[in-house]
């Protein structure tokens, strides 16, 4: 595996994905900032970021990252999300936030839940952990405490 990349991924086994459940998945993925640039039957292409916007920001959501989601006919649908982390600053705490991303995703498509307690709870922690990063000139703030992971990431 290429150690400049960050793959982050699921795999749904839901009963359909018919144009409701086509639209449940395009709008929770362009709430988290996704702009889709493909999207033909059963692929769906979507980026997010940009590398430029990288080097002024520690918001996660900057982060050159790009989304790929395929419905399989056996019921599946398969969804990754790729970060080329060359040149990007990224610490535990942001790929944390990518896979909080994933698993609340995963949540919304099977139970209709956003976990936005959770969500929030995260975010905030995520604030301060980037503010020790900023302040410290990267000596605090990129790891992220095994309780905080297993809190937030159930493992």
């Amino acid at each position: 595996m290429d150690e400049n990349k960050f793959l982050v991924g699921t795999s749904l086994k839901l009963p359909s994905f018919d144009e409701a459940r086509s639209f449940q998945f395009k709008k929770y993925w362009q709430e988290c900032g996704f702009k889709f640039i493909l999207t033909d039957g059963n692929l769906h292409l979507a980026r997010r970021g940009a590398f430029v916007k990288t080097f002024f920001s520690m918001n996660p959501r900057f982060l050159e990252t790009k989304l790929t989601a395929v419905w399989l006919p056996a019921k599946e649908l398969e969804c990754v999300m790729e970060i080329n982390m060359f040149l990007q600053q990224v610490t535990e705490w942001h790929k944390a936030y990518l896979e909080l991303e994933m698993v609340i995703f995963e949540s919304y498509m099977l139970q209709d839940d956003k976990k936005t307690a959770l969500w929030r709870q995260f975010e905030e922690d995520l604030r301060q952990a980037d503010a020790q990063y900023m302040w410290t000139a990267g000596i605090f703030g990129k790891k992220m405490p095994e309780s905080l992971r297993r809190k937030y990431l159930g493992r």
